[in-house]
């Protein structure tokens, strides 16, 4: 299954795991951590980062990860799932009138295992409603809206089940599908077999690919946190990070969905009080875009990168977002691969969020 064109050898898969694991600390348990960080050292093979030095492996599945690595995908898939359930129960359970006393899943447990979120207390409502705007601003048609509104070029795409042997018959690979401009062979994929139904989902060879429909400077997953935070409060911005991180789990699970996307119109058709709707959606996708002039400046920290504790602070950059928003000073740390100073990603935001309200300093 290694002796696949593009696909990183096993040995080496270990080895940037293990460098991983012995240089990052997240704040969450050490199982969760193994799923976050698996999930990165699919992206090193892409890119050719760690380990990999610049010699990338763009056909690795997250199933010759976890394979490399001696563990089950089976489980590994349901250990993820698990994780999106938690969240979902919890806002299911608010739905029904349920609503959790604390940031925390039927058993007790803090969402994500993420321990910070044990001690705060915010309405579960407000996190609700952060669920509703961050599965609807990733998504594809709503940023093609946004674009369309605002006069900006953002870019974007979305994942689809493709057969990776058709893939590799048509002399494509995953780095090209999901870094490209595709929007125009969508359909062409379909009919060439390349992107295929849902009743193939279960086949080994049918992965949760992402295919960008149009190149863009993309968005900030930490501008949006912060951004819903500073115009809604911390419950709502503790809700946009919990669809993110939704997002990235979503791209390996037993049945695969765009789950954030889901959840956001299950709380839309079951929650008639929400308070938000798209015009909210399309502010946040707004604040959260990267402006053409600053690509490559600004932060879109992953899942990892909001967790990797900064061990001379003991800070991460999620608990740093929360903190700024709920006014508690805390100190600088450095933001996602592009390393940006949190004060002044801050100061952005904040300029941002006022030109948008039509306030000036």
């Amino acid at each position: 299954m290694h002796g696949h064109r593009g696909v990183a050898p096993p040995e080496m898969i270990r080895q940037d795991f293990a460098v991983l694991d012995a240089r990052e600390t997240l704040r969450t348990t050490w199982p969760n951590e193994q799923l976050i960080l698996m999930q990165s050292v699919q992206g090193h093979c892409h890119e050719g980062h760690g380990v990999f030095r610049g010699h990338a492996y763009p056909n690795t599945t997250m199933d010759h990860v976890v394979r490399a690595l001696r563990l089950d995908p089976a489980a590994i898939k349901r250990d993820r799932q698990a994780l999106i359930d938690s969240v979902a129960g919890y806002c299911r359970r608010t739905l029904d009138g349920k609503a959790p006393p604390a940031l925390i899943d039927e058993g007790g447990e803090p969402l994500i295992g993420i321990s910070t979120l044990r001690y705060l207390r915010v309405d579960a409502w407000d996190v609700v409603r952060g669920v509703y705007l961050g599965g609807l601003r990733d998504d594809a048609d709503i940023r093609h809206q946004v674009e369309e509104e605002r006069g900006i070029r953002i870019g974007g795409g979305r994942c689809y089940l493709v057969d990776t042997r058709r893939m590799e018959e048509m002399d494509l690979n995953a780095d090209e599908l999901a870094h490209g401009e595709w929007e125009t062979r969508i359909e062409d994929f379909k009919r060439e077999g390349l992107i295929v139904a849902e009743d193939r989902r279960d086949e080994p060879e049918v992965v949760w690919q992402y295919i960008r429909h149009r190149k863009g400077p993309g968005a900030s997953d930490d501008a949006a946190i912060v951004a819903a935070g500073l115009l809604w409060g911390l419950g709502v911005a503790v809700g946009v990070f919990l669809a993110d991180a939704i997002d990235t789990l979503e791209k390996y699970v037993p049945t695969y969905s765009d789950q954030d996307r889901d959840l956001a119109e299950e709380v839309a058709a079951h929650a008639g009080g929400l308070g938000m709707g798209l015009p909210e959606a399309h502010l946040l996708t707004f604040l959260a875009a990267i402006p053409e002039a600053q690509e490559g400046s600004i932060p879109d920290s992953s899942l990892r990168h909001l967790l990797a504790i900064d061990r001379h602070r003991d800070l991460c950059a999620l608990e740093a977002h929360l903190l700024h928003v709920d006014g508690i000073p805390a100190p600088a740390i450095a933001l996602g691969h592009e390393r940006v100073s949190s004060r002044r990603f801050y100061e952005y935001v904040e300029a941002r969020v006022r030109e948008a309200q039509g306030v000036h300093p």
